[in-house]
């Protein structure tokens, strides 16, 4: 899901990496469900997608 709204934003995965704080192949694992973000960072996920959490959640 969350790929799906990041695309939908028109928003790239460096931007968002460099706004969170963490490297472009960590927001790729999210994206692809390799790993899921902590509860820190879908917090802040959610801010910046603008997204309820259950939208985000595995």
């Amino acid at each position: 899901m969350l790929q799906t709204i990041i695309k939908a934003r028109g928003i790239k995965q460096k931007w968002l990496a460099s706004k969170l704080g963490v490297s472009e192949v960590t927001v790729s694992n999210w994206c692809s469900g390799k790993t899921a973000p902590t509860s820190e960072h879908l917090e802040k996920l959610c801010a910046i997608l603008q997204v309820e959490m259950h939208l985000l959640k595995p």
